[in-house]
């Protein structure tokens, strides 16, 4: 399933940069990051292309510490009911109860999607691979995960788990989401933000 704006109400990733940011006294860099990050967006460059320029203001930042970073952000999100889309977590409770594995597969990173893996209980993420060295991060971005990327990863896992998709149901919000949906027999659109998803077959959960 998607995270960001389906699982929960944010956009993780950019929400923990922010977060660590204010925590050191950066707060307007990260505003300003993020609204270049938005601009690029809105001036047409790719989601993945996107998120490689992003993830490049992780370099040298310490993977334990951004770890750390990521509990304490966390910590305070949940501290917000509105942070998780109740919806969404309820019919995720639903499947659990029945022995359904949950697999999260985002365009986020690890330190944003593990606490939250850990409290719904997550069997697995599949999330954009950040390069190392040293214990630190390098800003390079390994694999990303938007896109035709989430099925391609969707029928890696399920190959190697020996899962058939077609007992299988997909959450997401946005029509990036469509190669997940096609994978398995039954998708969830989560809200209606995105009019090309409007006349899309599948089951609907309020955004």
């Amino acid at each position: 399933m998607d995270v960001d704006e389906t699982l929960v109400r944010c956009v993780t990733f950019l929400s923990l940069f922010v977060f660590d940011a204010r925590r050191r006294g950066r707060g307007a860099q990260a505003d300003g990051v993020v609204e270049e990050f938005r601009a690029l967006r809105a001036a047409g460059m790719s989601r993945a292309e996107s998120h490689r320029w992003f993830y490049r203001q992780w370099a040298g930042r310490d993977l334990a510490d951004v770890r750390r970073v990521g509990d304490d952000w966390f910590a305070s999100c949940v501290a917000d009911p509105a942070f998780f889309n109740l919806a969404v977590r309820r019919r995720l409770e639903e499947l659990s109860r029945t022995g359904t594995r949950i697999i999260l597969v985002s365009g986020s990173f690890t330190p944003a999607l593990r606490p939250i893996a850990e409290a719904i209980g997550a069997t697995s993420v599949l999330c954009t691979t950040m390069e190392t060295a040293a214990g630190n991060y390098t800003g390079e971005v390994l694999a990303t995960m938007v896109g035709a990327d989430k099925s391609a990863a969707l029928l890696r896992y399920a190959e190697r788990a020996a899962i058939d998709l077609s007992s299988c149901t997909a959450f997401g919000d946005h029509h990036s989401d469509t190669a997940m949906f096609e994978l398995v027999g039954h998708p969830v659109v989560v809200g209606d933000s995105d009019p090309r998803l409007h006349g899309y077959r599948a089951e609907r959960l309020p955004g």
